[in-house]
């Protein structure tokens, strides 16, 4: 499949059609997996990653096509946000490309099938030992009560899991970032059971520095949690106004920004959080990689795995084997021999 031409034509089509027909090439497995990079490979929650970039959450939310991803050469996949019940979630249209900057405003709302279609699409896969499966869960937009559906989702995934994500930090859900307080996060806590998998939140980055300091604390702290995602989106526009839009009018839309402009607000907050943890829990980052480089800087700051969505839909299929080359070239570069040594050097690219 001409995925450049596709992007050509996608001017006047809906996102989510295109996000459609992306599905349906992986579903039937068009791409062929790459070569192997022997100085990507890393070690994070004693399992044996290929290499350190991840599919963020958001993209296979119902875990449609496995197979197809792991061809595309990520180290690892992210899978949901799934939720108890099926939803559609917001009003469409609800995804608004920004090509000036390669980024994206979308307010989905969590639309899922449902953990039931998610988990039977799990079951059709024929997991090995290589494949790293996260799974990130999600409350129900009318639920009444916000950490029963984690507590209940939990119980669930944890087999099939390699890590679950907790997702309290989507901005197109209401009440959803409440949960990021000290209060919340505890009480979030207190009902899961003793964990069997890895675990992580991923926060935003528009909290506080109160509330950082206050995730800081409880992700070294409690023992349910193993590490932290750095970042969700952001509702935030700065970045938007150094150069003109032509159809500036999406700058006004509701929803969370992702792609480049995300970049330097997830890297402050990675900044931040990997001096105030001093590298005790596990950091994956996401928001803005598009490149070996933004890949490189990422770890470099702190991030022992990264992730990546934006970019995969302005630059295609290839794009993760054009940023595996350069990271394992820039690593031999600087001298460094694995991905762990990279990690909190704050070297530059």
């Amino acid at each position: 499949m001409n995925y450049k031409l596709i992007s050509k034509l996608s001017e006047n089509v809906s996102p989510e059609i295109l996000h459609k027909i992306f599905l349906f090439s992986l579903r039937f497995r068009l791409y062929k997996k790459q070569t192997k990079f022997s100085n990507l490979q890393t070690v994070v929650f004693d399992k044996s990653f290929e290499n350190p970039i991840g599919l963020a959450a958001g993209f296979d939310k119902n875990a449609e096509v496995i197979p197809g991803l792991f061809d595309l050469g990520f180290g690892f996949l992210e899978l949901g946000t799934v939720t108890p019940m099926p939803q559609k979630g917001n009003e469409k249209p609800r995804i608004f490309k920004i090509p000036e900057y390669e980024a994206v405003i979308q307010r989905l709302g969590f639309n899922s099938r449902g953990i039931e279609d998610f988990i039977r699409n799990l079951k059709k896969f024929e997991k090995k030992k290589k494949n790293i499966i996260g799974i990130n869960i999600g409350k129900n937009k009318n639920s009444k009560n916000y950490f029963s559906d984690y507590g209940f989702l939990y119980d669930i995934v944890e087999q099939y899991a390699d890590y679950i994500t907790i997702n309290i930090s989507s901005p197109n859900t209401p009440g959803l970032r409440d949960l990021q307080k000290r209060e919340n996060i505890n009480k979030l806590l207190s009902i899961l059971p003793p964990p069997k998998k890895p675990t992580l939140i991923k926060i935003s980055p528009d909290v506080t520095e109160k509330e950082l300091n206050e995730i800081c604390e409880i992700a070294i702290d409690s023992e349910k949690i193993n590490g932290l995602i750095l970042t969700n989106t952001t509702i935030t526009r700065d970045k938007l106004l150094s150069k003109p839009i032509k159809n500036s009018w999406k700058i006004e839309e509701v929803g969370g920004l992702s792609g480049p402009p995300l970049k330097a607000l997830s890297n402050k907050i990675i900044k931040k959080v990997f001096k105030k943890t001093e590298g005790k829990i596990i950091l994956i980052g996401v928001g803005g990689i598009s490149s070996g480089k933004d890949a490189f800087e990422k770890i470099s700051l702190g991030c022992n795995l990264i992730q990546l969505y934006t970019s995969l839909i302005y630059q295609g299929p290839y794009l993760i084997f054009k940023i595996l080359t350069e990271l394992s070239y820039l690593l031999k570069k600087n001298n460094i021999k694995t991905i762990s040594d990279l990690v909190g050097t704050n070297l530059k690219p």
